[in-house]
């Protein structure tokens, strides 16, 4: 039997199946400044009271890297005993991952929160 040669099927096929890059979002986009519904009846003091108690989930209590005491155990013991230690950076990451898709909507929700107060010269006295 004479088959195609595999190469060039193979680039069709993953050329066909694949998504636009338009479609891909490899990076944060900046937040959209337009206010949810039920933001933009808020007051001044309803604005400020919503900020404040927001603020506070932005906040990360995780060490950085050269804080962080299990970071440096790791690597001691990974260096000096078995490579298997070095994971806990992998892990370390996740959490850093999972940590900012934690504190992002809330930043983004600020943002616009800030935007809406602005809008509304708030900061006028």
């Amino acid at each position: 039997m004479n088959f195609p040669k595999p190469g060039p099927v193979l680039l069709t096929i993953l050329l066909t199946q694949t998504p636009p890059l338009q479609a891909v979002e490899m990076f944060r986009q900046p937040v959209s400044p337009t206010p949810f519904p039920g933001e933009s009846s808020m007051s001044c003091a309803e604005l400020e009271r919503e900020i404040a108690s927001l603020t506070p989930l932005t906040y990360s209590y995780k060490p950085g890297f050269y804080d962080n005491p299990y970071q440096g155990a790791a690597i001691l013991t990974g260096t000096l005993s078995t490579p298997v230690y070095y994971l806990y950076s992998a892990f370390d990451y996740f959490l850093d991952y999972r940590e900012s898709s934690r504190i992002l909507p809330t930043q983004d929700r600020l943002e616009r929160l800030r935007h809406l107060k602005a809008e509304k010269h708030c900061f006028e006295s």
